[in-house]
């Protein structure tokens, strides 16, 4: 649960982790906790902005594709479905491959705009390692469903 209490512990926890660089003991959801471990592992830094954004090239996302032709297929109706859930707010639904590559968007035109701006769109790599704690990469990394919320992500 989000409460403004769960706000402020994420927010001391976010204050030690730039003061200190490390991972509070308290304060954070546990699968959050290990996320920014993973991230501080990977040489990411919290007060740090992403240099360059990877991204497939046309070749390697229509390999992608290809290759995981099947779930999309399974997937798409699904993510329709979903999406007209949620159509009359400002929200996206993603598809991933198991590295992250985003594979198929759905969204609001004037909130896909802005999700092309943070790179939620086909192609774009998602992993932890490359964007910190995020909700398609820590999902990923922790084998189960998580939602991260603001001061959550690690960037």
């Amino acid at each position: 649960m989000h409460t403004p209490q769960h706000a402020l512990a994420v927010s001391q926890a976010r204050q030690h982790l730039l003061k200190f660089g490390s991972i509070p003991s308290s304060g954070l959801d546990d699968r959050v906790a290990r996320s920014w471990s993973r991230s501080l592992a990977a040489g990411l830094l919290p007060d740090g902005r992403l240099q360059t954004t990877e991204h497939s090239s046309e070749v390697e996302l229509r390999q992608t594709l290809l290759r995981n032709h099947e779930l999309l297929a399974h997937s798409r109706p699904v993510m329709e479905y979903l999406f007209e859930q949620v159509r009359h707010g400002q929200n996206v639904v993603v598809l991933a491959d198991k590295r992250g590559t985003l594979m198929h968007t759905l969204g609001d035109a004037v909130f896909l705009d802005k999700a092309q701006r943070v790179a939620l769109s086909c192609g774009a790599s998602w992993h932890e390692a490359q964007r910190g704690t995020n909700a398609i990469g820590t999902a990923l990394a922790e084998a189960n469903c998580v939602e991260i919320h603001g001061s959550e992500h690690f960037l």
